[in-house]
């Protein structure tokens, strides 16, 4: 108000206090006695309750693009998918008028417009090489993009089973319906993709074939043949995990037996598809219904065949796993504990956020609901330890965790420690760090660059529903340990 003061919520069971803060010079002085609040930084205020025992920093970004789409027209275009590659120095995004744009981090310069998409684009992620760009959308077709000369490399869509004469009616072929989310295998000579139709389909990028088509739907009671499912039980989102310890010690291992005859795969009879990589591959959707989080064994033709391997829910039992994510750093980067290797993360459209350990998934690791809002993307990142300079003459020694970040549908991103196997995980979430810019304005992509070593920082990018962009160039981790 005239900068002199702010508004702030104090969120409680039952209800939601607004608070005021009033500014003088450096000084910030809550209407509210248990509350106090100090000034960390020019980019970091923070929050604390001296009652409750509950800290929260809040961060703002160091750079903000509003201008990378430019719109004087009616209905106003909106982004559905943002990604940026991981040398950080290249994003990609897709909006509803089928255009998917290719611009620099730095400039806001768009670099490329990737044309082909016969309507709106759903998701786009760049290869691991950060040279290649696939992208997906509700005309039931991938396309697989060259940053270099923008041309379209290969286009995977309905109807691409075996291509030779070995193919059968039973081939998987490509997407019948809207494609939601992607992922890749190793390098991304094969990748998994699901649709609106509730299919989660393996292919080969080379051969343009769709390799196994699994439904992430059981079939309904009394019904013999399989179809489409309903829209309000369309899966949400993927991810794929390179499994590191022994199969046979994945909990609930009998879920494969009881699930044979309910969930159907199709595979192709091609002799020139290949699956490289997948011998050790897990992959995880987020279904539409009863907060259900699948995860499937690729490893095989045998193993695809037998549906889900697990079935996690979320504990409210309700709604759809909106995101999902393995942790993002490889077993040799793991910082120890369960969540460095073992652990996977869902959250659903009703706010809730739950975390398993795939040896024992009888029981949630920690269960979290702070917001009424769905939540929109998660990633899960470990940093090594280290110490961090703050003001130039005081250092926090931070140790070796994992980091949870979430975005939010009403445009929060939140950052979280993870403990490890040692330490009581619901203690660790006294402390939150979140990251401002949108306002209320849903977050369509979320992305997390690896930590830089030995310095343990990170940045973050995040991209909103009205096409406004914001980078984290430093997020202040050390702000969970203070």
């Amino acid at each position: 108000e005239k900068d002199k003061s702010f508004w702030f919520h104090l969120y409680e069971p039952d209800r939601s206090r607004y608070q005021k803060v009033e500014l003088s010079g450096d000084t910030f002085t809550p209407d509210v006695d248990d509350v106090e609040c100090r000034v960390v930084s020019s980019k970091m205020v923070c929050f604390r309750d001296k009652t409750r025992l509950l800290q929260s920093t809040f961060q703002c970004p160091d750079v903000r693009f509003t201008n990378i789409y430019k719109q004087a027209r009616e209905p106003r275009l909106h982004v559905n998918s943002f990604d940026v590659n991981a040398s950080g120095e290249l994003a990609v995004s897709a909006a509803s008028d089928a255009s998917v744009l290719l611009w620099e981090t730095k400039t806001g310069q768009i670099r490329r417009t990737f044309s082909g998409h016969a309507s709106e684009v759903y998701c786009s992620k760049f290869f691991p090489s950060g040279l290649v760009v696939l992208t997906g959308g509700s005309d039931m077709q991938l396309k697989i993009w060259c940053v270099v000369s923008g041309q379209c490399a290969a286009t995977l869509r309905p109807g691409l089973g075996a291509a030779d004469s070995t193919g059968s009616a039973a081939e998987p072929g490509g997407h019948r319906s809207g494609i939601v989310d992607v992922d890749f295998i190793d390098r991304g000579k094969n990748i998994v993709a699901i649709d609106r139709g509730g299919w989660l389909r393996l292919w080969d990028v080379s051969t343009q074939v769709a390799i196994s088509a699994m439904s992430v739907v059981p079939k309904s009671r009394g019904v013999t043949s399989y179809a489409n499912c309903s829209a309000d039980d369309s899966p949400h989102c993927c991810a794929v995990k390179s499994r590191t310890w022994d199969p046979t010690s994945l909990a609930q291992a009998t879920a494969q037996e009881e699930s044979c005859g309910q969930f159907c795969t199709l595979e192709t009879t091609s002799a020139r598809a290949t699956a490289t990589g997948v011998t050790d591959k897990l992959v995880a959707v987020g279904s539409g219904r009863d907060g259900q989080l699948l995860i499937y064994d690729i490893s095989s033709a045998s193993s695809r065949g037998r549906g889900p391997t697990l079935q996690l829910a979320l504990p409210c039992a309700s709604g759809s796993v909106t995101a999902c994510a393995f942790s993002l750093a490889p077993p040799e980067q793991a910082c120890g504990g369960v969540s460095s290797e073992f652990a996977i993360v869902g959250g659903g459209s009703t706010g809730e956020i739950a975390c398993w350990d795939l040896r024992h998934t009888s029981n949630p690791l920690l269960t979290y609901e702070a917001y009424k809002s769905g939540v929109c993307g998660l990633k899960m990142l470990n940093f090594p330890s280290h110490s961090v300079d703050v003001n130039g003459s005081t250092k926090i020694s931070v140790p070796a965790c994992t980091g949870l970040f979430a975005s939010f549908r009403d445009g929060r991103v939140t950052v979280r420690q993870l403990a490890k196997e040692s330490s009581p995980l619901q203690n660790d979430y006294a402390k939150l760090l979140e990251l401002t810019g949108p306002d209320v304005d849903v977050i369509r992509g979320l992305c997390v660059l690896p930590t830089d070593r030995p310095s343990g920082t990170s940045s973050v990018w995040t991209g909103t529903h009205g096409g406004h962009f914001f980078h984290y160039r430093r997020v202040a981790i050390h702000q969970l340990f203070v």
